[in-house]
């Protein structure tokens, strides 16, 4: 331990010393602690020594990360302990590039989730037109069914179109019900709560939705 009571420039000197000889990278926080039994000194004013080397470029001092490092080499050990600085920007700037990359699939992922639940209100919305349109026809499919029938002489052209038209918005009402079952699958594996799931796909399809069992099947006329 160095001797008590010796001037400002006698502790400057002990503390540089001390640096050189150690040959280490120190944050501020370790030279709070270690300096007052090396120089001698009061706590309290480990700034104002680190700040009078530092300004007589008797220490370098350099920024990493959100503290800055301290140190004071010898020309044998220098580059090593620079080297060591070196790395530790290097592990900053690829510890900002994982955070900047992280920060990016947030982001992507918060999009997709946004796009899914606005296609799945999207398709609710859509089959339930379908669904409506679909159980009009089949009405009136039948109806057409029985008149072919009492008028089978007449040209059924026109009764042969609605039949088309009926199976066309059939295959479509049973596409859209793939795709809401397969979203359905989806919210399962992205919320884990298969409950969760349940009740958004309710809102999104209403009456046409049953929870704990999907859905509804759509019944097809013979």
């Amino acid at each position: 331990m160095a001797p008590k009571n010796l001037p400002p420039a006698a502790k400057q000197a002990k503390i540089l010393e001390w640096f050189r000889t150690s040959m280490g990278v120190y944050s501020f926080k370790e030279l709070e602690k270690l300096l007052p039994s090396v120089g001698s000194i009061n706590g309290m004013l480990v700034k104002e020594y680190i700040q009078a080397l530092t300004d007589e470029n008797l220490i370098r001092v350099e920024k990493i990360g959100s503290g800055n490092w301290y140190w004071s080499f010898t020309s044998d050990a220098k580059k090593s302990k620079e080297n060591r600085i070196n790395k530790l920007k290097d592990e900053e700037t690829k510890l900002l590039a994982t955070i900047a990359v992280a920060e990016q699939e947030v982001k992507k992922e918060m999009t997709k989730r946004q796009e899914d639940d606005e296609m799945l209100l999207d398709g609710g919305s859509d089959r339930h037109a379908l669904m409506d349109a679909y159980e009009a026809l089949v009405k009136e499919n039948d109806a057409l069914d029985k008149e072919l029938y009492l008028y089978s002489d007449n040209d059924p052209a026109e009764i042969f179109r609605k039949m088309e038209e009926t199976n066309k918005l059939k295959e479509s009402t049973l596409r859209w019900t793939d795709n809401l079952e397969s979203l359905e699958s989806f919210l399962v594996s992205l919320t884990g709560d298969r409950a969760q799931a349940g009740e958004i796909m309710y809102r999104a399809c209403g009456k046409d939705y049953v929870v704990g069992e999907g859905l509804k099947e759509l019944a097809v006329p013979n």
